[in-house]
């Protein structure tokens, strides 16, 4: 093929001739801009649905049971081996029809563990399948531990009632429990009840917007304190009118996200004596960063996700950011945390505190997890918080 016989866009360029693209090009460029800006968005999209079912969608904390009893000899049970059946402490075992909680660790082999076993409710048999659980009690505050409780009354949040456990105590100094995660966990506060009782402690156990036996909120959905710091406010409004002079909180976990906002947002915080965070969330857009990456999500389609979800749900990462709130807070903090942590790092925890040093006192536990530091060490446990309540409320 002569030169002059070429197509233009293969004839050489002389020096100081413009170069001409085809008319095409520029079309098709746009055009794969706009497939692959429209790929980012549904990506995004499906990613935010993701975070919604993940972080914000209501649900038992557990579903199913996944072990199976090979055998109950008296005082004991045998059960599969897995890392947690594994871990010392003290754990519920329950199954459909009973539950009891699991002790010592009597023997392991390569694939069954013998723990002490006693039984609470109903009767465990070789070949039921049963599962771990952390809240360790069953029941209410009567049926675990023969305390009487008020389970009538209501919190009076601006969207409806929520349901309530109330033990009765000598001083006027009442605890309020926030649970962690899971639509049906006031039984979370049964593990300290007793201890707290026993120092003279009326208790308030409270559930939140979206709980089983609560009021739904418009969305349904958990917010992580931006909407249910309200039910907190109003169960802080409930114990002063039955004669609470001042409270303590106690945040687990989701719980310790409500009382976060809870203080930076009521106008009610000259009740608060002082908080005790038990393994607090402290950063969730950094939580659903970390989820995201070990689900192997593109770091530009995660970012878009939780844009989305912010518009489409009304998550404000930035409100749900403690370390970026931290002069915000002017209460005494317990600090309880787990070196295992998965949900946070310990490295957070320690960030959180140093920024707050005359404020925020830390405990950790170097085998805890996630709000399981009752579990592993009661004792330890039980005795920190009976300290520190001494130190923000002093002597009976």
């Amino acid at each position: 093929m002569r030169p002059e016989e070429r197509p233009a866009f293969f004839r050489p360029t002389l020096p100081g001739m413009a170069v001409r693209l085809p008319p095409w090009v520029p079309r098709v460029a746009i055009v794969a801009v706009g497939v692959l800006g429209f790929a980012w968005v549904v990506a995004g999209w499906t990613h935010s649905n993701a975070i919604r079912a993940e972080f914000l969608t209501p649900r038992q904390i557990q579903v199913g049971y996944p072990l199976t009893v090979t055998a109950d000899p008296a005082g004991r049970v045998v059960i599969d081996r897995t890392p947690q059946t594994e871990r010392e402490g003290i754990w519920g075992l329950e199954s459909e029809q009973a539950y009891g909680q699991v002790s010592t660790i009597v023997r392991i082999d390569d694939t069954t563990v013998e723990r002490g076993f006693e039984p609470i409710n109903g009767v465990l048999r070789v070949g039921d399948a049963v599962r771990f659980d952390t809240d360790a009690f069953f029941g209410d505050p009567t049926v675990a531990h023969g305390l009487g409780f008020d389970g009538d009354s209501r919190i009076p949040s601006d969207i409806g009632p929520h349901p309530t456990w109330l033990i009765d105590g000598r001083r006027p100094t009442w605890i309020v429990f926030v649970h962690g995660r899971g639509t049906d966990r006031l039984s979370e506060s049964l593990r300290i009840i007793p201890s707290l009782v026993v120092q003279g402690y009326p208790v308030l156990s409270i559930a939140y917007r979206n709980d089983v036996g609560a009021t739904s909120s418009e969305s349904g959905m958990r917010l992580w304190g931006l909407e249910e710091w309200l039910d907190l406010d109003a169960a802080l409004s409930l114990a002063q009118r039955k004669g609470a002079k001042d409270v303590v909180i106690i945040g687990s976990g989701f719980g310790a996200s409500i009382v976060s906002t809870f203080l930076h947002e009521s106008p009610n915080i000259a009740l608060v004596r002082g908080v005790i965070f038990d393994s607090p969330v402290l950063d969730l857009e950094g939580v659903a960063r970390r989820w995201a990456a070990e689900s192997g999500t593109p770091r530009v389609v995660a970012w878009l996700g939780r844009r989305l979800a912010a518009v489409r749900f009304g998550m404000d990462w930035d409100m749900l950011n403690q370390h970026e709130r931290t002069m915000q807070f002017d209460v005494p903090i317990l600090l309880m945390f787990g070196a295992q942590d998965p949900v946070t790092p310990p490295s957070e925890f320690v960030r959180f505190a140093d920024a707050l040093p005359d404020l925020v006192e830390v405990e950790r536990f170097e085998q805890g997890e996630h709000t399981d530091l009752w579990n592993i060490d009661v004792e330890r446990y039980e005795s920190t918080v009976a300290q520190f309540l001494f130190e923000v409320v002093g002597p009976e």
